[in-house]
């Protein structure tokens, strides 16, 4: 990746920026909002640094300005106060994982209750389809990961899956970008929330494995991600919720526009 230019007057490492404050605040809307807790990063354009959510903002009132810079090389084990605890979850599986370009961290509820459980994950939905490859667990020590061995441990625990449930703790969720890294967050939450529904409905019936993958191909194409990504950013600004962000910005700027024409 380089830092071209991928928006108009817009580098690379700024429309990353600007799609991390997007992103977080779609995670607040879709069910990550969790205090001042959780956060979301990406692998910035020269591969030895990332951004990430700054420490002491909520998910849903992240901006631009709330977006740290972090060299990879650096001591983590020590953070400065305006970083999470944390980060050491995103530096050790960005080093361990070259195809990770983007990490989620929160503390979604049902995703997390279901993690406090020995419960399997079913493939119930299309949702869920998602994570055909499987979902990893670190039965490690329910604690904050605040070092860099315990980093470095979660990172083995993901191992090359798409997400991992940290027991009692919460989710860690990677993907190749901040769109996919998003989707897999929310879709995430909602495959656990529906399995919860339908068990206390009676017994489960999951897709058979044989499906799968059609169901995969189809319903996950390459393109959706920002397809989704542009509803999403489109009912925040509906919301409100756009306060701090570009007011030109290309993530949904064409469908804003559209809208008002239209006259919604």
């Amino acid at each position: 990746m380089s830092a071209n230019t991928h928006r108009s007057g817009v580098s690379r490492s700024q429309e990353l920026i600007e799609d991390i404050a997007w992103g977080s605040r779609i995670l607040a809307m879709e069910g990550y909002a969790d205090l001042t807790l959780g956060h979301l990063s990406a692998r910035g354009p020269d591969g030895h640094t990332i951004y990430i959510k700054r420490k002491g903002v909520a998910l849903g009132e992240v901006t631009p300005s709330d977006v740290l810079a972090v060299r990879l090389d650096d001591d983590h084990d020590h953070p400065p106060a305006e970083m999470h605890l944390e980060t050491v979850l995103h530096t050790e599986v960005y080093k361990r994982r070259p195809d990770v370009y983007s990490i989620v961290h929160g503390h979604p509820p049902y995703a997390t209750a279901f993690g406090a459980t020995s419960a399997e994950f079913s493939y119930l939905t299309h949702d869920s389809v998602l994570f055909m490859d499987g979902i990893a667990t670190y039965e490690g020590v329910p604690d904050l990961i605040m070092d860099s061995d315990q980093g470095r441990d979660v990172a083995e625990a993901l191992a090359d899956k798409t997400v991992l449930l940290l027991s009692n703790h919460g989710v860690l969720v990677v993907e190749r970008d901040i769109r996919w890294a998003v989707l897999a967050s929310v879709l995430l939450e909602r495959s656990i929330r529906l399995q919860a529904i339908a068990g206390g409905l009676g017994e489960l019936r999951p897709i058979p494995a044989r499906f799968l993958k059609r169901i995969h191909e189809g319903k996950y194409q390459a393109q959706f991600a920002g397809e989704y990504w542009d509803a999403w950013v489109r009912e925040l600004r509906r919301a409100g919720q756009a306060f701090g962000m570009p007011e030109d910005d290309a993530a949904g700027g064409d469908h804003d526009r559209r809208d008002e024409d239209d006259g919604r």
